[in-house]
């Protein structure tokens, strides 16, 4: 942890390297909307327009990174699917038998990818997780 010599207090969130750094920063589309207020305090219309163009281009960027998944989140969409639909109902499975049972996992990657899709799973409500003996089983939520 990063502190200032001269603060009594190190545990002070203030003081720590990186709380406030993303708070105060100033992007790309603030600094253009600051600008477009210079530019239509002078009336120049050439400025207003190629800065409203500008916005127009972050906003479509924005729009076009969180509306589609990637093509690793749509295989894992289907595997989960997949996971669900060959559970069978009352009874708990291991990571390594989930894996074993789907064409997709079985192949390359361990138990890793598996776990995390059996508890994003979990999280949605469609699985319940219960260790027993430090062996985690994952089951159908009833």
């Amino acid at each position: 942890m990063w502190y200032n010599k001269d603060t009594k207090d190190k545990d002070s969130l203030k003081h720590q390297k990186g709380i406030d750094t993303m708070a105060n920063k100033v992007t790309k589309k603030d600094n253009f909307n600051a600008l477009r207020a210079l530019a239509l305090a002078a009336e120049n219309a050439d400025l207003v327009a190629f800065i409203d163009h500008e916005l127009e281009l972050l906003a479509k960027k924005s729009a076009n990174r969180s509306s589609k998944p990637t093509v690793r989140q749509a295989e894992n969409a289907e595997i989960k699917a997949q996971i669900v639909s060959v559970m069978e109902t009352g009874k708990a499975y291991r990571c390594a038998e989930i894996k074993a049972m789907i064409d997709a996992l079985a192949q390359g990657e361990g138990t890793q990818r598996t776990a995390r899709l059996c508890n994003d799973l979990v999280s949605e409500g469609s699985l319940v997780k219960s260790i027993d003996k430090k062996v985690v089983y994952f089951a159908l939520a009833e």
